[in-house]
């Protein structure tokens, strides 16, 4: 390696340890900010009023959006030309480690990376196929899947605004419009590269060629699935410990929880995402302890679903030659 490349590694390794730590100090803050405005005593006794059958509730819807992930991602595969797919097991084994490694991992895309080298495969010796290709796959899977969350978060506001959020409106329709932008983007990446401007035209000239519209349309549809299993997931558990919550109010509120997760400065969304249930389910009423409280619940059936990736991963290691 040359001086030069080392110097650019060693800087880039270092910019990467300042903003892993930088993420943990800016959540150490933001929880810490959190927890002085709230009696904590308060917030256990919200969770006392939580029921076993919601949480248990939650869990299995959850656990039944992670199935319908699995889908999605050997749906995308053969959107994009595989011609190996790999075999259902297969799938939900590498697709329950890599939720695994997202959740409980730094950085929140190890899981990602795992899939996407193991998807390789699928695409066997095929001259278009780049050694990218896997991992362009489970790229496009996650911009689909924040398609679909700005399509619901908007849709289910313009639908059903709730009082005191009439801001949100402008910002619903510009939603709707970047999620259509962007699915179709994704979609043609290829074919519109030649006429965008060469920063804009050169990533998605990066992007494999779409095969097969079906797939792709199912995939965007399953991510609408698995976006409205977290809203059931997330009403099931505030319906509990608040019982004036409604339906739509959780339709509402959940995808735009669901949107501030993507936040990037803090470890795993912790922070933000209590700060986004108290004040977006405030404006429904719901007292901040509890909502501290059910975005908690909601946390742990994340948690609780991804553990089991990590017990299967103890039992069935991945294989060193899964990324061959």
């Amino acid at each position: 390696m040359s001086e030069e490349g080392g110097v650019r590694r060693t800087s880039g390794e270092t910019r990467r340890r300042y903003l892993r730590w930088g993420r943990i100090g800016v959540t150490i803050a933001a929880v810490g900010y959190l927890i002085s405005r709230i009696d904590p005593n308060d917030v256990v006794a919200a969770f006392r009023r939580l029921s076993w059958s919601a949480a248990l509730g939650a869990v299995t819807v959850v656990s039944f959006g992670l199935v319908c992930g699995m889908v999605r991602w050997r749906l995308l595969l053969r959107a994009y030309g595989a011609i190996d797919l790999p075999p259902w097991p297969r799938v939900a084994h590498l697709y329950l480690v890599g939720h695994f490694y997202n959740t409980y991992a730094p950085g929140g895309v190890g899981g990602d990376v795992i899939r996407g080298v193991a998807g390789r495969k699928a695409f066997g010796d095929l001259d278009w196929a780049s050694a990218t290709t896997g991992l362009a796959v489970v790229f496009i899977e996650r911009v689909v899947g924040v398609s679909a969350l700005l399509v619901l978060a908007a849709g289910a506001y313009l639908l059903q605004p709730i009082p005191g959020m009439e801001s949100v409106g402008l910002w619903a329709g510009v939603g709707l419009a970047t999620a259509a932008a962007t699915l179709i983007g994704i979609a043609l990446a290829p074919r519109l590269a030649p006429h965008l401007p060469e920063k804009i035209g050169k990533p998605l000239r990066a992007l494999p060629r779409l095969y097969s519209a079906w797939p792709f349309l199912m995939a965007v549809f399953l991510s609408l699935v698995i976006h409205s299993v977290n809203i059931v997931a997330g009403h099931a558990i505030m319906h509990s410990l608040e019982p004036s919550v409604t339906v739509a109010q959780s339709a509402v509120v959940m995808p735009l929880i669901g949107a501030s997760a993507f936040f990037p400065l803090t470890v795993g969304g912790a922070g933000v995402r209590e700060a986004a249930f108290a004040l977006l389910y405030g404006t429904v009423g719901v007292p901040e302890a509890t909502a501290y409280a059910g975005s908690l619940s909601f946390w742990a059936t994340q948690l609780l679903t991804a553990g089991a990736g990590g017990l299967i991963n103890l039992a069935v290691p991945l294989s060193g030659t899964d990324g061959d």
